[in-house]
This record gives structure tokens, sequence and C-alpha cells, in this order.
């Protein structure tokens, strides 16, 4: 077990940073140097949330290696697109135009040398190509590698999002104790009032309401929310759960629900002037904060965070 003797932040560059789940989960044991999207979206809220960590808009594909030498980033957090390799996706891997700055990436990454990488995608991305890459530049680059699939409710949250999970270090890495669970119902995370807009309209229901899922958490306390995707308040099915109430209306998840499912911090918010629909997909991309938080145990210094 490699032992934590440093208790300063690591400098940290976020990569495909999204809305800042790994900052989130990270909180003061890393310094974030840069954090970089190609949303402009997303942009907005990590900034409303974290206006100092360096936000920038940047195509990885195009980033000078130089440029993110500069950042003299002792680790580097990646969450790659990962539609290339979604069930409900083509399944194109590396053929994917959206994969194309992960390959460039590795080649970044093997010439500069961080001491952690960590990295989170969908379970599919483990029988990928890509996934053979990313394994293959971290060997050859000396690197000890550990992986993980890992779902919220195994830590007690009432909501799956299962997600794989690699950590790689070059200086070690710990074997965490037992995992933190936190047993939670879903009725102690939603709201006691919400905006009508949320309600799911009857004509809705009528044309839809036979392929969604109702959930009543107020009925049946062990209930646990099904995987909400971007396309939640676009797609009526098979995007995440709906909300069944006491009086029969059906609602979706606010937006504040959804992050506190993911463990999101309270005061996390988002621009006052975020379109509802922006707030659901950059939601939906996310990760899971608590999940997060368990994956980084391993990594020397986290143990304290």
């Amino acid at each position: 077990m490699t032992q934590c003797v440093d208790l300063a932040p690591i400098p940290t560059l976020e990569l495909y940073c999204g809305i800042g789940g790994f900052a989130a989960a990270a909180g003061d044991r890393a310094r974030i140097v840069a954090a970089i999207d190609l949303s402009p979206h997303v942009l907005e809220i990590y900034r409303h949330n974290y206006p100092s960590h360096n936000a920038r808009q940047a195509h990885l594909e195009h980033v000078a290696a130089s440029k993110i030498a500069a950042y003299e980033a002792q680790m580097w957090w990646m969450s790659p697109p990962c539609q290339p390799y979604t069930t409900r996706g083509k399944q194109r891997d590396l053929d994917d135009h959206r994969a194309g700055s992960l390959p460039r990436m590795m080649r970044v990454l093997a010439a500069q040398l961080p001491d952690y990488l960590g990295m989170e995608n969908v379970p599919g991305f483990v029988d990928s190509e890509a996934h053979t890459l990313v394994l293959e530049t971290l060997d050859r680059a000396g690197y000890t590698i550990c992986e993980r699939t890992l779902c919220p409710t195994e830590l007690g949250i009432p909501a799956r999002r299962e997600r794989y999970y690699l950590l790689a270090s070059r200086k070690g890495l710990r074997t965490p104790a037992a995992p933190i669970v936190v047993p939670t119902r879903l009725v102690d995370l939603l709201e006691a009032h919400f905006d009508d807009e949320l309600l799911v309209p009857e004509h809705i229901l009528a044309t839809h309401g036979p392929g969604m899922r109702l959930l009543d958490p107020w009925g049946e306390p062990d209930t646990v929310a099904n995987t909400v995707t971007g396309a939640y308040g676009k797609t009526w099915q098979a995007a995440g759960a709906y909300l069944q109430l006491p009086d029969g209306r059906v609602r979706r998840f606010s937006p504040g629900e959804l992050l506190r499912l993911l463990g999101f911090p309270k005061d996390f918010g988002f621009p006052a002037d975020t379109p509802l629909r922006h707030r659901y997909k950059a939601v939906g991309n996310s990760l899971s904060v608590t999940a997060m938080r368990e994956i980084l145990r391993a990594l020397p210094c986290f143990e304290q965070a």
C-alpha cells in the first residue's frame, strides 16, 4: 500500500470536463489548473460553479502539446465522449469522429507522463479498440493500472449509473478500505415544491405512457431510479424514469434532483438563463460524484478527501 505523505492539492488538468463532476468529487484534494471541453453550454455551467478553474473551450485534437505541458499538471482526468461505445449507439469505436481526440491525447500523455491519469466511460468502453489503445499506451509508459466498474447503487445511492473507471499511476496505487456506503432513500432527495413545467402532459402519457418507467418512491421506499441520459426531457422513453405523484399526476425529475442523485453538492447550480433542455442534457451527460469519490480513494492522498 502506498502511503500518503504530501497533502498539497494535486495540480490537475480536467479534460472533457463537462459540468465539473471530477472537480466536485476531488474537492480540495485537486487544484484544477485548467478545465477543457468542446461544449460552450456545459462550460457556462462549469464556470458558474468554479469561476477560478480556468475553464476554456477547445477541441482536444487541436490543442498544442506545448500548451498542455505548460499547465504542469501532475494528474489528468478524462471523461471522453461515450457515444462511440454505448449500446444505443452505432458502436463505431475509434472510427467515430467523436473518438478522434482520444488517440491524440494518449500520444501526448506518453510524451509528457503525468504522475496520475483517471478516466471514466460507459461499460461498453471495455470491449473497444479505444480501451486496448489506452491500456497499451499506459503499459508501455510504465503506469500501474486499476480498472473498476461501479454503480452508485453499490454505495447506497438510489440511482443506477454503472460506469467504467480507470486509474493509472507512476507512483503506485493504494488498496482502499471497504467502500463507503450511505443508504439513501429516493424520496429524501426529492424537492418539496416543483415547477408545473415538469408535469408530463396527458397527451404524452396517452401516447408514450406504456413505455415510460414510472416510480412511486412515496409508496415504495426502496425505489431506485434508472440511468438518466442527456436526452431526458426530450425523449420520453429510454432516457430516464418519471415520478408518479401521490395525486396521480406524473412529472419529470428536476435538474436539481438529478444533481443530488449524482452526488453534486447542494450549492451546485445553473446560470439563471440556462434553458431547461440544456440543464437536462448537461446533467444527463455528467458522472456520479459519489462513485467518483469512491474510485479516487485508490490514489495517494485521496483517502483523506
